[in-house]
């Protein structure tokens, strides 16, 4: 019987993406399964969703090509050197934090209470 269950899971391999999302578990899919069988209306509603998905994926996809296009090349040159002085300014620091962390290294202080003899 799970050998079956398995054949019906390799036809329908939108059920792994329910799966592997937390909205069902392979216990209650072969629950489903043993009680409805296989040519049930209880699937086409996981076929249903996955097909309006990938026409989701598509319209992203178009979106992201329309958004694209319209960019303005100048603002992007504009944000990128923006971001690379933020970067220079906190490398600065770092180095100074560095440069700063190594004299305090080398400090070591006297003894307070160091007679001459010693």
């Amino acid at each position: 019987m799970k050998e079956e269950f398995k054949a019906f899971v390799r036809k329908r391999p939108e059920l792994i993406k329910y799966v592997n999302s937390g909205e069902m578990t392979w216990q209650r899919f072969y629950e489903q399964w043993s009680l409805y069988g296989e040519d049930e209306k209880i699937w086409n509603k996981y076929k249903a969703n996955e097909q309006e998905n990938s026409s989701q994926d598509s319209f992203n996809l178009g979106t992201i090509a329309d958004m694209i296009k319209k960019l303005d090349m100048n603002s992007v040159q504009k944000g990128v050197s923006s971001l690379q002085k933020v970067i220079e300014l906190l490398q600065g620091f770092t180095l100074k934090d560095a440069s700063s962390s190594t004299l305090q290294k080398e400090y070591e202080p006297r003894q307070l209470f160091k007679k001459f003899e010693d």
